[in-house]
Parts: structure tokens; sequence; C-alpha cells
């Protein structure tokens, strides 16, 4: 019992203190971003699965977002995304995200992110596909509009 209170007791002050550290994006912010998968578990060569992609992440809160984009994939169908980041401790952030389409699945991922500028960043995330259990090592830019 007192193991459990002190869990919650300290998810709880975590919460407080996550909520009042303020990342650069604010509520009712966009983020844009193109990224490829550098490497995938599944690949047996280089370039034999090629996977690019676009988003669009709108910030409901400056710590948590709505995401929708497109994957585009060498020698497989394309799919439709959307999904959900939420940044626990800023920059890190951790994903999901349903691709839709042929071949659906789900990523589950954590990811962090550089800033260049007060716009401009680099985002490097590690995606767990579900249904393949493949898991993908993607890079972005992503430019910031408020």
């Amino acid at each position: 019992m007192k193991k459990s209170g002190l869990i919650v007791f300290s998810l709880l002050m975590l919460s407080l203190g996550i909520n009042r550290v303020q990342a650069q994006q604010a509520g009712g912010s966009f983020l844009v971003s193109a990224g490829l998968d550098l490497v995938r578990s599944d690949l047996n060569q280089v370039m034999e699965r090629a996977q690019f992609g676009g988003e669009v992440n709108y910030f409901y809160l400056h710590h948590l977002s709505f995401s929708g984009g497109y994957e585009y994939n060498l020698n497989r169908s394309n799919q439709v995304t959307g999904g959900i980041r939420w940044y626990p401790l800023e920059p890190v952030f951790i994903r999901a995200r349903a691709l839709v389409g042929n071949e659906a699945d789900i990523g589950v991922g954590l990811g962090y992110t550089h800033n260049f500028t007060y716009r401009m960043r680099l985002e490097s995330m590690v995606d767990y596909y579900i249904h393949e259990s493949t898991l993908g090592l993607r890079v972005a830019i992503a430019v910031l509009i408020n």
C-alpha cells in the first residue's frame, strides 16, 4: 500500500513539474515535418524498402499534439497516418500513430528534438511497428508555425 501511494505521489509531482516547463511550441501552434526512415530491422539491403513521410502536428497544449500525415513507401502501398505526441520532458517525446491503408499498422515510438533555431528543428525517432514487429529509425526536419 505504501509503495503504490509513493508511486502515485511521484507521478503526480512529475506531472505538475512537467506542466510548469513550457516548451517552445504553444497551444494552437503547428509543426510541419518531412522525414525518412534511415534503418529498419526488416531490411536485407539498402533501399530495399524506403519510407518517406510528411506530417503536420497541431499542438492542442504545449506538450500534447495531434498529427496527420502521408507515408510514401518504395515497393509497397502508400499510407495515410494519424497520431498523437506527448512531450513528458522537453525535448523528448513519445508518439503513437496509425498507418491506414493496405498493410495498415500501428507505430509507437520515442523521439528527440534538437532545435537549430526557434522555428527549425531536427528530430530523430525510433518507432516500433506492432503488426510487422519491426523497428525503424527515422530522422526529420521540422518547422514550427505559431
